[in-house]
C-alpha cells in the first residue's frame, strides 16, 4: 500500500514538471525583419533603417528572466557592383546590442548602437522594450564621400547580416555543456540595391 502511494507521489511529481516546462514558451528561432530594411542619405551619411524583433517575445522574455544574456549582431557591406571584374568591397561596419534581465530591479535592458555609441534603454516589458530599440535601429553604413570616390554612375548594394547569439553560457546548461548552442536564431542576411544620387 505505501509503495503504490509512493509511486502514485512520483507519478503526480512527473507531471507537474512536464506541466510547468510546457507552461513555458518556447525560445524565439526567428529574426523577423517587418517592415524591411531601408536605406536612407542622412547629411553625408548612408543610413539603414532596421525593426528587428523574434517569431517569439515570451520566449525571448523567458530565456532572459533565465539568466541569459544575448547579442543581436550586425553587419553592414557596402559593395561596389561591377559587370566585368568581380565586384569590390566599398566598406564593412559591425555593430552589436546586449539585451539581458536584470532580477533586482525586474527591468529587461538592452544597449542599442547609434551613430555615435550606445545608450541603454529599460523596461519591464519585453514588448515595449523592443518597440523602443530594437525596431527602432538606424545605423550608418558608410560616408557618401567614400562613395563618390568609387566613380560616377556606380551602383552598390548593402548587404546586412544580423544574428542572435548568446554571449555566455547560461546558468542552467553549465553543467549540460554537451547540448549547448550559442546561436538562438539562424542569421538573417538582406540586399539592398543603391545608387548615389546627383549632387
Amino acid at each position: 500500500m505505501a509503495l503504490a502511494k509512493a509511486r502514485l507521489c512520483l507519478l503526480f511529481l512527473v507531471l507537474f514538471v512536464l506541466f510547468q516546462t510546457a507552461a513555458l514558451a518556447s525560445p524565439p528561432r526567428r529574426l523577423v525583419l517587418i517592415p524591411p530594411p531601408a536605406l536612407r542619405v542622412q547629411d553625408d551619411l548612408l543610413m539603414t533603417d532596421l525593426a528587428v524583433s523574434v517569431d517569439n517575445e515570451e520566449g525571448l522574455r523567458d530565456l532572459l528572466k533565465n539568466g541569459a544574456v544575448l547579442e543581436l549582431g550586425l553587419t553592414i557591406t557596402v559593395v561596389r557592383l561591377r559587370s566585368i571584374l568581380s565586384n569590390k568591397q566599398v566598406e564593412k561596419r559591425q555593430y552589436s546590442s546586449i539585451i539581458r534581465h536584470d532580477p533586482l530591479s525586474r527591468d529587461f535592458l538592452v544597449a542599442i548602437p547609434e551613430a555615435e555609441g550606445k545608450r541603454e534603454v529599460k523596461d519591464r516589458n519585453i514588448s515595449r522594450l523592443l518597440n523602443a530599440s530594437w525596431k527602432k535601429l538606424s545605423l550608418p553604413a558608410t560616408s557618401l564621400r567614400l562613395l563618390r570616390e568609387q566613380g560616377e554612375d556606380e551602383e552598390f548594394e548593402v548587404e546586412i547580416q544580423i544574428s542572435l547569439r548568446h554571449t555566455d553560457v547560461p546558468p542552467w546548461l553549465q553543467k549540460s555543456i554537451a547540448f549547448w548552442e550559442s546561436e538562438v536564431a539562424p542569421d538573417e542576411k538582406t540586399l539592398l540595391p543603391f545608387v548615389l544620387p546627383n549632387k
